[in-house]
């Protein structure tokens, strides 16, 4: 269990790299915008120890800023292997209550923390056949949790593209590595334009 979080960890921060260049966000009690490019993605690796390939279809939410808002993944292990609902928001939320799961106005479903990191609580819901069919025949995933107030939170991802992602093929992990490496890149430039911004500031603030 511990190594599929580990790889389940890896291949969620992997598909973040895309949705952080896909330019996807959105603010928590918000209904979601039109489908990104790429709202869902599927991205798979083999587990090292049984040798078995995990397969995640996901999608992330953040915020106009950045801030990582929520992630939701069909996690599958194996060809014919168990089903599993992975949910991902910022730490800092009631723990005991759990979160809340909805598609559309249908019944929602009630899932317990499972491990808190430092960037993230993680819930785990073994799923069955019909979850997925209904998340297929779906338009809106609702996500809703207690902060620290006990005030509900609401996150809200579309499943709009979900369909395809999850019958489709998995990412090439060539792409995803150069999707990773412009990440990279961008984020490098991000922060020396703001490096140079703050020393000219300085400058002005010491000619003044």
């Amino acid at each position: 269990m511990i190594l599929d979080m580990k790889l389940t960890k890896a291949l969620l921060v992997a598909g973040a790299a895309i949705f952080s260049l896909s330019g996807i966000a959105i603010a928590q009690d918000a209904a979601p915008g039109a489908a990104g490019p790429a709202a869902w993605i599927k991205v798979c690796n083999v587990e090292p120890k049984s040798k078995k390939e995990i397969c995640l279809t996901t999608q992330e939410i953040r915020a106009d800023s950045g801030q990582f808002l929520a992630s939701v993944a069909i996690r599958e292990i194996g060809k014919d292997g168990k089903k599993s609902l992975i949910i991902a928001v910022p730490p800092g939320m009631l723990i005991q209550p759990g979160l809340r799961l909805q598609v559309d106005k249908n019944k929602q479903r009630e899932i317990k923390y499972g491990i808190c990191f430092p960037n993230a609580c993680y819930a785990e819901l073994n799923i069955t056949p019909d979850v997925i069919a209904e998340m297929k025949r779906g338009n809106q995933l609702t996500l809703t949790t207690l902060n620290q107030q006990a005030k509900a939170i609401n996150f809200q991802l579309t499943l709009i593209g979900f369909t395809s992602s999850y019958d489709g093929e998995a990412i090439d992990p060539a792409q995803l590595q150069a999707q990773q490496k412009k990440l990279r890149d961008e984020l490098q430039k991000k922060a020396e334009a703001a490096r140079q911004k703050l020393i000219e500031q300085q400058q002005k603030a010491t000619a003044n």
